[in-house]
């Protein structure tokens, strides 16, 4: 028989953790940690519940939000040519 070590389960959401410096709670989604609010505070709980719905919602992912959330690269190429034109 051999003896396997135990792995991290795959289907279970992020912890809600408490960041000690800030007295926050945060969440890591994809590597981005999300802060909550006052930890073990009724709001940062249901921010906790509500960010886990959407991140499940969208295939485990974070869903980008905010005026540069559908910025294409080409888009970005042409931001940066024109600001590289003005400043040199």
């Amino acid at each position: 028989m051999e003896n396997r070590a135990m792995s991290k389960r795959r289907n279970s959401p992020p912890k809600y953790r408490h960041h000690k410096a800030s007295g926050q709670a945060v969440v890591t989604l994809n590597g981005i940690d999300h802060y909550l609010g006052k930890w073990n505070s009724k709001a940062s709980k249901a921010e906790y519940d509500r960010l886990i719905g959407e991140w499940l919602t969208h295939g485990r992912t974070v869903r980008r939000t905010g005026p540069d959330a559908s910025l294409t690269v080409n888009e970005l190429l042409v931001a940066y040519l024109c600001w590289a034109k003005s400043y040199y």
